[in-house]
């Protein structure tokens, strides 16, 4: 998923100065832009598309390694991929394309985080691909897995294609179950207090803690929303989520840390930190995202047996999961001969067999009905069940509001959540000072 989800309040500002004196609609690129290998007329050389991307380490020496391929199989066409920094909410990928595209001079295609499509989707500067995926034989709507083109879409239309995306799932140490005689994972959150509670054990440096919560907000949707309650209302004007009705999840994870069944972690690296903690036995249960499964993997190396499963519910409420990772959108306005290029280079990525080759790589999701029927994959899946699970909990996703304030929302959310975590405060009074402030914001920027 996105690590480090931290938001910079400039992101509202450079957003203003972007949307001055432009629409918020921008038009589709030519449907003629179906071509397989695109050159300039009169000229030997191949069409570049310019790449953005803002996954670093391991998955962006697997993105090249795939930009490679596709370079050698479509010699019409370069593609020139860059890791521009975290293409998180806020982070300097999503930073560098706002400005660029305020300068008039962005890459051709750019990663973009699902919760931010709605920000740039209404500035008028992402190219409108309805048309494109209705006549495309690899990417037509309903190729894709339920739910994976909820983020891709605005107001009806649609501006990107999955690129790496993930669900948070429930992930559990089968070796320190067993030692605390635990049969299963906890379906619910009352279980899986009292199995934080059997798990933990010794002290200091030896400790070994139940559970680990991510000091984050992207888990937090899920949070609030699996709670019973909402994050915004229905018309996106003010927050919701302060309500009692929507900090239960919260509540149970803070009197988990206060009792000494949990512990979290802080400062730029926390997801980093959660991932080794849990890898090296530390902490025996905790939440994170299907993309760090590869990783994961890698870290344990065998020591020990490991699992997943889907999201605990509370108190008999619905399950609701969001989305996270990110989609892969065409900037409007660019040449027609790029347009059609990079428009091939997207369908290459999501066919099935580059998707099926992407999330065996990495264990960010498939995106098309397709890539989990093939044989390929269904092997991947046995040998693997851990992935499985990603699968299962699509049916449970729900996207979160479709705001191009929404980055705002979650950064004054995510400053409540360190002051819950790392300094102790109440859950649910520190909830409800930042509903306060989000609401203050929302009515600053004209909602």
């Amino acid at each position: 998923m996105n690590r480090g989800m931290m938001v910079s309040i400039s992101v509202g500002t450079l957003l203003s100065a972007l949307l001055a004196g432009c629409g918020a609609s921008s038009a589709p690129p030519s449907t003629q832009s179906q071509a397989t290998g695109n050159t300039d007329p009169g000229s030997n050389k191949p069409v570049t598309v310019t790449f953005w991307y803002g996954i670093g380490g391991q998955l962006s020496q697997q993105i090249q390694q795939m930009v490679q391929q596709f370079n050698r199989t479509h010699p019409g066409i370069h593609v020139v991929a860059t890791y521009q920094g975290s293409y998180s909410g806020g982070g300097a990928e999503q930073q560098k394309l706002l400005a660029a595209l305020k300068a008039g001079d962005p890459p051709d295609i750019a990663q973009i985080e699902v919760h931010s499509m709605p920000l740039f989707a209404s500035s008028g500067k992402l190219a409108d691909i309805t048309s494109l995926m209705n006549q495309s034989a690899s990417d037509r709507p309903t190729n894709f897995l339920q739910g994976m083109l909820a983020s891709t879409q605005f107001h009806g239309h649609s501006y990107g294609l999955p690129f790496n995306r993930s669900v948070p799932v429930f992930y559990y140490n089968k070796a320190l179950f067993a030692s605390a005689g635990i049969s299963s994972p906890p379906a619910t959150w009352g279980q899986l207090t009292q199995d934080a509670a059997k798990l933990t054990r010794g002290s200091g440096d030896n400790k070994v803690y139940g559970f680990e919560p991510l000091v984050d907000w992207w888990p937090w949707e899920y949070e609030v929303m699996s709670s019973g309650g909402t994050i915004l209302s229905s018309d996106g004007q003010s927050a919701t989520f302060g309500q009692a009705n929507a900090v239960g999840i919260l509540e149970a994870e803070s009197k988990l840390v206060q009792s000494g069944d949990a512990m979290v972690e802080s400062g730029p690296n926390y997801w980093d930190l959660m991932i080794s903690d849990f890898a090296h036995g530390k902490v025996a249960m905790d939440i994170d995202s299907i993309g760090s499964a590869g990783e994961i993997a890698s870290e344990i190396n065998h020591k020990f047996q490991w699992g997943t499963a889907i999201l605990p519910t509370y108190q008999g409420h619905k399950l609701e999961v969001p989305p996270g990772g990110g989609d892969i959108a065409m900037m409007s306005g660019i040449p027609e001969q790029q347009q059609k290029a990079a428009w091939t280079f997207m369908q290459w990525w999501t066919s099935p067999a580059q998707d099926a080759t992407w999330s065996m790589m990495t264990g960010y999701l498939p995106t098309q009905t397709a890539t989990v029927n093939l044989a390929s994959y269904q092997a991947f899946l046995k040998k693997n069940p851990q992935y499985q699970v990603a699968l299962s909990e699509l049916k449970y996703q729900v996207s979160p509001p479709a705001s191009p304030d929404y980055l705002t929302v979650v950064q004054d959310v995510q400053q409540g959540l360190q002051a819950i975590f790392d300094e102790g405060k109440p859950v649910s009074s520190t909830m409800q000072q930042v509903a306060g402030q989000v609401d203050h914001d929302l009515q600053s920027m004209g909602n």
